[in-house]
């Protein structure tokens, strides 16, 4: 059977060749309706434009693909730059999406990346792109997502930096700690982290989920209220270093004096949130590590060498105690 051509899309979908052709390289204005008829017509004919054709002749883009949510979030962001640096360095252009935690859209630049013939893709975020990782066509590399067994999945011990950042709230007073994040699903493995280091010392904890395309003013009232509705929480783990800033915002306007009333720690690191809250305690993921070690696994499986990396995929945390955290007890010397 022969391939489909990009003429056979076009005929399914009810568009001309030169639409198909701006859906794939997401160019000009068009309707959501059009692309997504353009995409469920390659759908169904199994179309992966010029892959094919690209293996045959035996040549490379240079190109990689970077998926992330947002670059607007400070952790993608310095991610995005030091996988560029680090790809650049060894002579690959990249082409940068921000899906937005969308999973159509998430779909639409898998497809206009296959279609500008990358050599591989490297991805953030949270659905299609590793769903879609057998017919992709070209090597895959994960950050920071939930283990599939896809795909190679890069990242810190979220596990430890839980158990961690508990473990420190709990030495320093707290009794009644809540846990924010985006989902609090099974995977979650600081979520996990932090249920453990509570269930050592015989507390269950709380947990407040805001979702991940939650907005932003809604998530922080969210957050306030939850404070408001619970006066006796004197510490927050919070996911990320946002969710933490956003803490200490609703904390002021609440009128609560951290640390004496609320302990905080955040997690993430990224250089310029740490440049804009010196104070803010946190969970420092080794970012510029996970990206080298990134760039390695996926030049490794453009040229075929997937299982013959050194190293491990997953890189220990350190912890700041900044300002946020209750000041740490000296020990009492017995004078007997």
């Amino acid at each position: 059977m022969s391939q489909p051509k990009l003429s056979d899309v076009a005929a399914l979908a009810g568009v001309s060749p030169t639409t198909v052709s701006r859906v794939l390289n997401n160019r000009g204005y068009l309707s959501e309706k059009t692309r997504s008829n353009v995409f469920e017509a390659m759908k169904t004919l199994g179309y992966r434009p010029n892959a094919i054709a690209r293996s045959l002749q035996g040549r490379k883009s240079q190109l990689i693909g970077l998926v992330f949510p947002s670059v607007a979030h400070p952790f993608y962001g310095e991610m995005a730059y030091r996988l560029e640096s680090h790809l650049a360095d060894a002579g690959y252009k990249t082409i940068l999406c921000n899906s937005g935690d969308r999973p159509e859209a998430e779909q639409r630049y898998l497809d206009m990346l296959l279609a500008n013939q990358v050599d591989g893709v490297i991805t953030g975020a949270h659905s299609q792109l590793v769903a879609q990782f057998p017919l992709m066509g070209a090597p895959l590399v994960t950050i920071d997502r939930a283990e599939t067994g896809k795909a190679p999945n890069v990242r810190c011990d979220n596990y430890d930096g839980g158990y961690r950042a508990t473990s420190l709230l709990l030495e320093r007073g707290a009794k009644e700690p809540v846990h924010i994040t985006s989902t609090a699903s099974e995977v979650n493995l600081r979520l996990r982290g932090y249920r453990d280091a509570l269930a050592e010392h015989g507390i269950t904890g709380r947990t407040l989920e805001l979702g991940f395309d939650t907005p932003h003013a809604h998530k922080m009232e969210m957050i306030a209220s939850y404070l408001d509705q619970y006066p006796t929480l004197d510490a927050v783990f919070a996911s990320n270093d946002i969710y933490a800033a956003m803490v200490l915002s609703c904390a002021q306007r609440l009128r609560l004096e951290v640390p004496t009333d609320l302990q905080v720690i955040g997690f993430d690191g990224a250089p310029y949130t740490r440049a804009m809250l010196p104070h803010l305690a946190t969970v420092m993921q080794p970012i510029d590590e996970i990206a080298q070690r990134a760039v390695a696994r996926l030049l490794h499986a453009i040229a075929g060498q997937e299982d013959d990396l050194d190293g491990a995929d997953v890189l220990p945390v350190s912890v700041y105690e900044g300002s946020t955290l209750r000041q740490k007890q000296p020990d009492r010397v017995s004078l007997d």
